[in-house]
């Protein structure tokens, strides 16, 4: 086999096969849109080749079967088919499926209906490939010809994939044990992170410049604290047991304060603007020991037993919107001071942005204490997800809520014991509306890469550090996140001065912050629209990861059916399109809108508000076709204005 191969000849020549002990295709739309995004930055670069990773197989009689990089070639095959079905590129195609699933019909019979481009039955919707295939199409969508993008068509990606990105192939010997070496290669230590790299080289910079053992430890503490990125820092700081105590480590660190606003109660709030950080942090004492060791042991001296023995500390699991290696980006450019337009955040040059060997101790110094202050920030008024079901959340579920300190007597005529609680609304004003804008902006941007807003926001919260406590500080940060939501909608859905309807067709590559920003302004305006949509839930709304763009009025509705096609103008302008999850695409298929409204019935509660509205108005109307045109373009016309006016 030739090696390496491209990706046309990945597609069309030889034969694979995924065996039954692997797991299924389980990429979702961040790694594909990764790799998608991977492949433009390479075009945009203008580099030659881009090599896409390796592929070990085993010989297997005529095929090859695949022992790792299944989801990497599942990806590839997806993107290249659904290049060929969405858009039918001149260029060359997959010619034959040459990948199959041992013992999976189904998914077999999905990739043969994707290939031969046929309409979704029962065999060939609702699995791990058509989500996946549904989620390439809204990714390619989204991100090839976007402001990011805008000199690189879909030919051009397309090309260019085929031709200039290539893969490796690793071949195993014959006679391998390929089921004991695949479990043995899925169970392998992982390589160091780029941010384990990064943190030892910033500590053999601290030593060389001779800064005290104890001070590179506390770095290495702060670093530790913020990398278990989905554990909040201040739990890796050591607390006073009972109210009478002295202060310890976490009440300096974090500047605990008693909280004016509630009197009567043994609350206590943290501060933001935390000051003499290394001074006030408790590490093992100095003794001579190698910057290795020190390294090595910085993990256990760093998540102080708060971490394992206080379970009641009510911090519940959740999900973190970006990853350490992302964030660590922030950081770096708060340190540097760099302006949202002059950043980048691509994961594969992390470690070369940081330039180690440019930086003296007192930058590292900083970028420590900046690292810990951001992180406190972020894990205090940064929207998160959900990973349980409690009393307070559902899984799932978006919550903003801050740590505070909470002395309680467990006993009659006991101490009053502390704990930090995390169950307070973060902002005690807008709260709801900053969580509802922070979602937004969450289930648009999905690709780490494209978390610029997220920086302006920790930006804007690490500049006012010394407001964050303050009782009205909601309303300033709701109307920052406003402006930002409507600087982001005059560069990406309105044209010059004007917010115009031909730019948010369907072909003319409508994006989805469009949908996901008239949902907002539906929801702000919802006391208005509750008076002629009565059986929509406004206030139970909330922003989920809808990524696939559908027709209300299907494209190819069903003839047997006796439903004739409707005029392109109309098919595809804004008022016939709704944003769905893109596994749920399959549910809608080809239906007539009242008979998707039928099937789902039980659902359209939770669907997008815009979506809600569309199918309210189906049942007002009796039908949604050409016939309803008037109408349809009268509510297009009416989310239109309302959008307007939230822009301007």
């Amino acid at each position: 086999m030739n090696n390496p191969l491209s990706i046309f000849d990945l597609l069309n020549d030889n034969s694979y096969s995924v065996p039954l002990y692997q797991r299924n295709f389980a990429w979702t739309d961040v790694e594909i849109t990764q790799l998608i995004i991977d492949v433009l930055d390479s075009i945009k670069e203008g580099r030659s080749e881009y090599f896409i990773g390796t592929l070990v197989v085993s010989k297997d009689g005529d095929e090859y079967s695949i022992i790792d990089g299944q989801q990497r070639f599942t990806s590839i095959l997806l993107i290249a088919l659904a290049i060929q079905n969405e858009y039918a590129p001149s260029t060359e195609f997959v010619k034959k499926i040459n990948l199959c699933f041992s013992a999976r019909k189904r998914s077999n019979d999905t990739l043969k209906s994707l290939f031969l481009n046929e309409s979704i039955t029962e065999e060939t919707s609702g699995n791990e490939l058509r989500r996946g295939y549904n989620e390439t199409v809204s990714a390619l969508k989204e991100h090839i010809g976007s402001n990011d993008y805008r000199n690189i068509s879909i030919e051009t990606f397309y090309r260019y994939l085929f031709r200039n990105v290539k893969i490796f192939i690793s071949e195993m010997p014959e006679n391998l044990d390929v089921k004991l070496y695949f479990e043995r290669f899925n169970s392998r230590g992982e390589q160091l992170e780029y941010h384990e790299i990064i943190k030892a080289e910033l500590m053999q910079r601290l030593v060389a410049e001779g800064v005290a053992f104890s001070k590179v430890q506390k770095f290495a503490k702060i670093w530790d604290a913020c990398s278990e990125f989905e554990t909040p820092c201040i739990q890796f700081f050591n607390k006073k047991t009972k109210g009478s105590d002295a202060d310890k480590e976490r009440e300096k660190v974090f500047n605990c304060e008693w909280s004016e606003y509630e009197p009567g109660k043994n609350s206590w709030r943290y501060g933001y603007n935390l000051k003499n950080i290394y001074s006030n942090m408790v590490v093992n004492k100095e003794n001579k020991k190698s910057l290795i060791s020190a390294i090595d042991e910085t993990s256990m001296n760093g998540a102080d037993a708060d971490v394992q023995s206080t379970g009641n500390e009510n911090s519940n699991k959740y999900r973190c919107i970006v990853n350490f290696n992302t964030f660590l980006y922030y950081v770096l450019y708060l340190t540097d001071h760099v302006e949202e337009d002059s950043i980048h955040l691509d994961d594969k040059k992390l470690k070369s942005a940081f330039k180690v060997s440019s930086r003296d101790s007192r930058w590292i110094l900083r970028f420590g204490e900046n690292l810990l202050k951001a992180k406190f920030i972020f894990d205090n008024l940064i929207i998160r997800n959900s990973l349980e079901t409690t009393n307070r959340r559902k899984e799932g579920e978006w919550f903003l809520q801050k740590s505070y300190r909470e002395d309680k007597n467990e006993k009659a005529r006991g101490h009053l014991y502390v704990q930090t609680r995390f169950d307070k609304n973060s902002f005690s004003t807008n709260n709801h509306e900053i969580l509802m804008l922070q979602s937004m902006f969450a289930v648009t941007f999905t690709a780490y890469k494209d978390t610029k807003w997220l920086y302006s926001t920790l930006k804007f919260l690490f500049e006012h550090t010394d407001e964050l406590n303050e009782a009205d500080f909601g309303k300033k940060f709701v109307a920052f996140l406003e402006s930002m939501s409507k600087k982001f909608a005059k560069e990406r859905i309105c044209n010059d001065s004007e917010l115009d309807a031909h730019s948010l067709r369907y072909d003319h590559f409508v994006p989805v912050y469009a949908f996901n920003l008239t949902d907002y302004v539906l929801w702000k305006n919802r006391e208005k629209l509750k008076l002629d949509y009565t059986t929509i839930k406004f206030d139970d709304f909330h922003f989920t990861y809808r990524r696939s763009i559908e027709h209300w009025y299907p494209q190819n509705p069903n003839v047997t059916e006796g439903k004739s096609k409707m005029s392109d103008d109309l098919l595809h302008c804004f008022g016939n399109l709704c944003l769905i999850v893109a596994s749920q695409n399959s549910s809608f298929g080809n239906l007539d809108p009242l008979a998707k409204l039928e099937n789902w019935r039980n659902i359209f509660s939770t669907q997008s508000l815009k979506l809600q509205m569309m199918a309210v108005s189906s049942k007002k109307f009796g039908v949604w076709n050409e016939t309803k045109r008037n109408e349809i373009l009268e509510m297009e016309n009416d989310m239109l204005q309302l959008l307007s006016e939230y822009i301007y």
